[in-house]
């Protein structure tokens, strides 16, 4: 007598997930419809119901999901030099973004799938601890800035000599800087105003490169200690 076994539970729920996220990829926000993702995943479309509720919380899932694997893209090896660090996260960043544009919007809110959104949270409240637990992702860039401020790179307003007095929202503001850079260049990038994204590449050095070097200045750092940690992160590139 054969016996039939149900798969595990945990398994369906991936597969819908995985099945979401790489329809997300290759097809867009529109491509998110249950029947769509239940086929994929070769399941029902109950399915999605009985693991996430409906296509919201999928949709949420989904963007947590886009977080985890930038997170893991972000992950760089760990120099001594931290604005080198820091610009080599920058360059990772975009890369992942121009690799998963659709993906990349959905998890930032400048797009939705049949009107949902992915949720978000004020970073600028939250404390260093805070951002490690709830947003890996840019806890990248904090700990980035961190770095250059404790180095003396970097300064804000309240930082000694070794940025120990540097409190926590004014390192998550200055990274939230960092930050504001990277996704603006990165959107008008996908959006096709420096050219498709064949083409786009050229403007990181008119465009991105010079603004990271405005800002890195402007917060303390010097032209060619800069140069000289964008010539580190282009040998190591």
């Amino acid at each position: 007598m054969t016996t039939v076994t149900s798969q595990p539970e945990r398994s369906v729920r991936d597969d819908l997930l995985r099945a979401a996220v790489g329809l997300l990829d290759e097809h867009g926000p529109d491509a998110l419809q249950t029947r769509r993702v239940a086929g994929a995943a070769g399941t029902s479309t109950m399915a999605v119901y009985t693991h996430f509720g409906g296509m919201s919380q999928l949709i949420a899932a989904v963007a947590d999901e886009g977080l985890r694997q930038f997170d893991v893209a972000l992950t760089i090896p760990v120099t001594e030099d931290p604005v080198a660090d820091l610009l080599a996260t920058g360059i990772a960043y975009r890369a992942f973004a121009i690799d998963r544009p659709h993906l990349y919007r959905l998890m930032f809110g400048s797009t939705s799938a049949h009107g949902i959104n992915a949720p978000a949270r004020n970073m600028l409240t939250l404390s260093l601890a805070e951002i490690d637990l709830y947003a890996p992702s840019f806890a990248h860039l904090v700990r980035g800035v961190h770095r250059s401020i404790q180095s003396g790179r970097i300064m804000v307003a309240s930082a000694g000599a070794d940025g120990s007095a540097t409190t926590d929202a004014e390192v998550v503001a200055t990274a939230a800087q960092f930050w504001t850079v990277m996704h603006g260049f990165v959107m008008l990038e996908l959006a096709g105003f420096f050219g498709d994204l064949n083409e786009s590449a050229a403007a990181a050095g008119p465009v991105l490169s010079p603004t990271a070097t405005s800002l890195l200045v402007a917060l303390g750092d010097t032209p060619e200690r800069v140069a000289q940690s964008l010539a580190a992160v282009t040998v190591r590139a």
